[in-house]
């Protein structure tokens, strides 16, 4: 019975270990994909306003539409912009299509994150019930072993992303999509020359930087943690 009870305490900390993960990911993912003061600083960077012979006014207008829409704040993505001196509709049937898939996409990993949450909160008050003090040692190691692999595995994403970013990101739409509705056409749909690869570029290392740098600290506060906790017991063993 303690054999399998010690089993319990470590597959749920490792729930926790990769609950933990996930919500960082996907909550960096949220941040930074609704972040408008980024969405400034990119389009100037890449001139994307005189690139394409718009006013700022109609680049935030068709941006914060789109933004809008996957947050579900409106229905649809219809809004008339003004591209080179001429009034049009934003985007045509082919990107709202496309972006009914993005809007199901980002959907589908806030639902994940909300599971993820859900098997965090239970899992962690299991451990809590059954060990008490000792629970933070035991979800310290296995938090600094998950992430470990973690970040074994994303460093190669993201050095494949840094290599290659074109052949990252095509592979990204093929394994998440299931239609070329992604397969805009820059001489016929505004949102690719919105967001071109130079722009997803920046956004996805954006996102990365913040889930290493909120994942890192965990690491560092489970591997302090046991620091202290054997300094502690050495400690106890010197005095008696």
């Amino acid at each position: 019975m303690k054999e399998i009870l010690g089993k319990i305490d470590a597959f749920c900390a490792y729930i926790i270990a990769i609950a933990l993960i996930l919500i960082l990911l996907i909550t960096s993912i949220d941040i930074n994909s609704f972040n408008k003061n980024f969405y400034a600083s990119a389009y100037k960077e890449l001139e994307t306003a005189e690139t394409l012979g718009m006013t700022e006014k109609d680049l935030n207008l068709a941006t914060n539409t789109l933004l809008d829409y996957l947050q579900g704040k409106r229905n649809d993505i219809k809004e008339e912009v003004s591209v080179q001196g001429v009034k049009m509709m934003a985007f045509n049937s082919k990107e709202e299509a496309h972006m009914i898939d993005v809007r199901n996409l980002y959907r589908f990993a806030l639902h994940i994150r909300n599971i993820s949450i859900v098997l965090l909160v239970v899992s962690l008050v299991y451990l809590l019930v059954r060990l008490r003090k000792g629970t933070w040692t035991l979800l310290s190691i296995q938090y600094m072993k998950t992430a470990i692999l973690a970040a074994v595995f994303f460093a190669m994403l993201a050095g494949w992303a840094f290599v290659d970013f074109d052949a990252f990101w095509t592979t990204f739409h093929k394994i998440f999509f299931s239609n070329d509705l992604w397969l805009l056409d820059p001489a016929t749909d505004l949102m690719i020359n919105l967001f071109p690869a130079e722009f997803f570029s920046k956004l996805v290392f954006r996102i990365v930087g913040m889930f290493v740098a909120s994942g890192g600290a965990l690491f560092l506060g489970g591997y302090f943690y046991l620091r202290h906790q054997l300094n502690k017991l050495k400690g106890n063993e010197d005095a008696a």
